[in-house]
C-alpha cells in the first residue's frame, strides 16, 4: 500500500455526530432515587449500630465495676436483668 492510499481511505464504520439516548451515560431520575434511598438506609441504620454499641459499652463497664466491688452478689444490669449467662444458673 502506498502512503496516499492510506492517508485517503476513509474509516469503516464512519463516525457519526449524533448521540442515541441509550448511550447518553446518565441514569436519570430512576437512578438518582435508587442512590438517595440507599444512602438514607445506611445513614438510618449507622445511627441503629451506634445506639447499639453504646448500650453494650455501658454494660461492659456496668459489669467491670461490679466486678471490681467484690461483694460477691449477681450484679443487676439497668434493665434489671441478671448480670450474665457466668454467674451459672438460678436456683
Amino acid at each position: 500500500m502506498s502512503l496516499v492510499t492510506v492517508l485517503v481511505a476513509v474509516p469503516s464504520p464512519s463516525p457519526t455526530t449524533t448521540v442515541s439516548a441509550a448511550g447518553a451515560g446518565s441514569p436519570g431520575f430512576l437512578g438518582f432515587v435508587f442512590t438517595f434511598a440507599l444512602a438514607a438506609a445506611m445513614v438510618v441504620l449507622f445511627l441503629s449500630l451506634t445506639r447499639h454499641l453504646r448500650i453494650v459499652d455501658r454494660r461492659s463497664r456496668e459489669r467491670e465495676a461490679s466486678a471490681a466491688g467484690g461483694d460477691g452478689s449477681a450484679a443487676a444490669t439497668s434493665d434489671g436483668d441478671a448480670a450474665g449467662p457466668e454467674d451459672g444458673p438460678a436456683r
